[in-house]
């Protein structure tokens, strides 16, 4: 049921021709070889969390009261996206922490047909390395970084931790990832999501690698050892023998015959054992508007559909308790081979996605570097000046389309966050951001932290929770794979823990917030 509010006036968009800004989203890259985590900083319950003495604590922008729906005049207006504004003309003040985090949200979701396209796309540079085997490096002997500006716990929201998941990469050493689980229950989030790239698991029809197996074990160790968590799977990248003729390999893509897909998802789920119920959702592909997820057909929820119908069906047949749920599309619009985000999921729908009454919709509603509780648009700078990079209007976006299309389903916020390089190198020392991804500089370590927790306070009390079931941050671990220092990627900004597996500021934010079993 919706809930009803009273409107704000929305500030309109500039009608004026935007400065073109390259748009990065989260991208499903090739499995690293990931550092050691080191035993030293793992984090305890017991850490300070002293209010600072010399900031005031953080005071979300004042008491938002937000409509859930754009007007529909701006709804969809996409820009085109290319070019990284500099940090100096835009960069944003420093937020410090206040009386309390808590994120007020009085939103309406309303009957517009909007079109909004959040997120950015990520390059992917990733080199795979000539091993999939995970080897330790040598242990880190830097001193882990000192935050004195955690605020206390009554400072922050009180969250509920059942709806809160995070994104780990699994291609870890088994001593890794019980590790990484344990960071996981400290954190106090009960889910965990792992993406499986296809094509390193199934080299021929039928035939699994020894990462297939691997993977199979970081699920049920996930569900049953440390924190018992929830399982949300995300399944990518068709190997070779199942694409398309003459296909870019360049590029990941869909499978030719979508029973592909369907046969690769049996396979696993029965590996796991489903009687034992170890994986609670599978996400199907990531992406799929974008050529770099898409590529070998041709981009369209008409297409995607073929292959969620089939999957969806593959899942239910051997695992019937599992949740499926739609992939999170990019939210993007006016890029080159690209479909904005917002008609492709009208598209699924006239393909028959309506008549699944247990789907989850997966949405990425990225904030690049505007607040969560913000509404399009706060300026005429780069990354705030279309409603492409808001946190609710994507949100509000996405409830429209699926109320005015009669399904009676809820979002899973498959991939959120706010990324910095400002801590996220060895050490906890400040890495540039990639040059295509200047939006990074525009927010400090404390302005991630503060903005991740306020997101999750957001989506968890109404009208946001009336549409809105899960969130999962993005991500704990991407910064130690791969080499942060010499070849930084773009997600390594919005990592959790440092390229040394030190935590960073986000870190202990969430690990000081209390954490309640949802109602």
């Amino acid at each position: 049921m919706m809930v009803a509010v009273i409107l704000v006036a929305l500030v309109a968009c500039n009608d004026a021709a935007p400065t073109p800004i390259k748009v990065y989203v989260t991208a499903t890259f090739p499995a690293q070889v990931a550092g050691v985590i080191p035993a030293s900083p793992t984090p305890t319950s017991t850490i300070e969390s002293a209010a600072p003495t010399e900031t005031a604590p953080y005071e979300p922008s004042p008491t938002t009261e937000v409509a859930l729906s754009p007007s529909p005049d701006t709804a969809g207006q996409g820009v085109p996206i290319a070019h990284t504004p500099t940090s100096t003309s835009t960069a944003s003040p420093t937020v410090t922490p206040t009386s309390s985090v808590t994120a007020t949200a009085s939103v309406e979701i309303m009957t517009s047909t909007p079109t909004l396209t959040p997120t950015s796309t990520f390059t992917e540079t990733w080199t795979p390395q000539p091993s999939l085997t995970p080897t330790p490096s040598p242990t880190n002997t830097l001193a882990p970084p000192s935050f004195p500006n955690v605020p206390p716990q009554d400072q922050l929201p009180v969250l509920q931790s059942g709806g809160m998941g995070i994104q780990l990469h699994p291609l870890v050493t088994d001593e890794q990832w019980t590790q990484l689980l344990v960071q996981v229950n400290e954190l106090g989030f009960e889910w965990v999501k792992i993406q499986l790239s296809w094509k390193q698991l199934e080299p021929a029809p039928g035939q699994y690698s020894d990462l297939f197996y691997t993977y199979v074990r970081r699920v049920q160790w996930a569900s049953f050892q440390v924190g018992s968590h929830k399982i949300l799977l995300s399944v990518v990248g068709a190997p070779d023998w199942a694409r398309p003729q003459g296909f870019d390999p360049a590029l990941e893509g869909p499978p030719a015959d979508p029973a592909a897909l369907a046969n690769f998802l049996t396979a696993f789920i029965r590996e796991t054992k489903p009687e034992d119920n170890r994986i609670q959702a599978i996400e199907i592909w990531n992406e799929p508007n974008l050529i770099r997820e898409w590529s070998g057909q041709e981009i369209s929820g008409a297409n995607y559909m073929r292959l969620f119908d089939a999957a969806y069906a593959a899942v239910k047949a051997v695992a019937p308790n599992i949740t499926v749920v739609t992939a999170g599309l990019a939210p993007v619009c006016n890029v080159p081979d690209t479909v904005c985000d917002r008609e492709f999921l009208r598209q699924m729908y006239a393909a028959g996605l309506a008549q699944y009454a247990d789907v989850k919709i997966g949405v990425h509603p990225y904030g690049w570097a505007n607040p969560p509780d913000s509404r399009c648009c706060t300026s005429e700078r780069g990354w705030a000046n279309d409603k492409v990079f808001y946190f609710l209007e994507t949100i509000s976006d996405y409830a429209d389309i699926i109320r005015q299309n009669n399904h009676a389903t809820k979002m899973w916020l498959t991939e959120m966050g706010w990324g910095t390089f400002k801590g996220v190198g060895p050490g906890g020392m400040d890495l540039p951001a990639p040059a295509v991804a200047g939006f990074f500089d525009l927010i400090t370590p404390q302005q991630q932290a503060e903005y991740g927790i306020q997101a999750f306070a957001l989506i968890q009390q109404p009208p946001l929770s009336d549409v809105v079931e899960l969130g999962f941050l993005w991500n704990l671990n991407f910064a130690m794979i791969g080499d942060a220092v010499n070849a930084p990627q773009e997600q390594m900004g919005y990592s959790l823990l440092d390229a040394t597996g030190y935590p960073r500021l986000i870190y202990r934010y969430f690990q000081v917030a209390r954490k309640i079993p949802s109602s």
